[in-house]
């Protein structure tokens, strides 16, 4: 009776750890958010394991059913994410918490997490840097929330592959064309690439760049 939160790959399908492979082997089902992606990964092991699914969409009472199954039949289950480490905004967060307050042991198997694999390649000094996630899908609220950035911190940002374009118009207005920052592009993917530079520069640099995963990283002010 556990739940295990398993990394998985975000892009090369090697980069899966041997313990994960076990771990997903041995448990009574998988925790997904999507169906297909969930059963992509697992077909690509040759895996066969029943899926739960909990998004955005049923997480309050799919968090009720999971706990009540892993409980009342004794079982263990695995929790991923579609990519990558589990639980940096994504749903599983109120199931593990639940898990812990159950009395049912949580497990991590660490492995991928694309902020690593970013602040790995950056170059930065990473003695201190500030994780912020996503910012707000609106326009206004967006260029709100950069106006509160402290300036003395390297910040790490996720953001849907769509939304560069206005995440450079937006942070150009806001905190200025020549600030500092880098993209790390399609990690992992026979495509990955960094890019540095000024918000300007980078703009240029992404214009014709086809939609994919990234990090953002904006360096602190100099």
């Amino acid at each position: 009776m556990k739940l295990y939160v398993v990394a998985t790959p975000i892009g090369n399908q090697k980069d899966i750890t041997q313990r994960a492979l076990e771990v997903l082997n041995k448990v009574d089902f998988v925790i997904c958010e999507e169906r297909k992606v969930g059963s992509r990964l697992l077909k690509s092991y040759d895996i066969k394991k029943p899926l739960e699914l909990l998004n955005e969409h049923n997480e309050e009472e799919q968090t009720e059913h999971i706990l009540k199954r892993i409980q009342l039949q004794q079982e263990s289950a695995a929790l991923i994410s579609d990519a990558g480490t589990p639980l940096f905004a994504d749903p599983g967060n109120r199931l593990v918490c639940c898990c812990h307050a159950s009395g049912i042991k949580v497990v991590s198997v660490p492995g991928v997490s694309s902020i690593m694999a970013a602040l790995m390649i950056s170059g930065l000094s990473l003695k201190q840097f500030l994780y912020y996630g996503f910012l707000p899908a609106n326009k206004e609220k967006r260029k709100i929330e950069l106006k509160k950035l402290p300036n003395n911190y390297d910040i790490v940002f996720l953001e849907a592959p769509y939304r560069l374009r206005q995440l450079l118009r937006d942070m150009c207005k806001v905190l200025g064309s020549k600030r500092q920052a880098i993209i790390a592009y399609k990690l992992t993917y026979p495509q990955e690439k960094l890019f540095w530079g000024t918000l300007t520069e980078l703009q240029k640099m992404t214009q014709e760049l086809p939609k994919g995963e990234f990090v953002f990283i904006l360096k602190k002010k100099m």
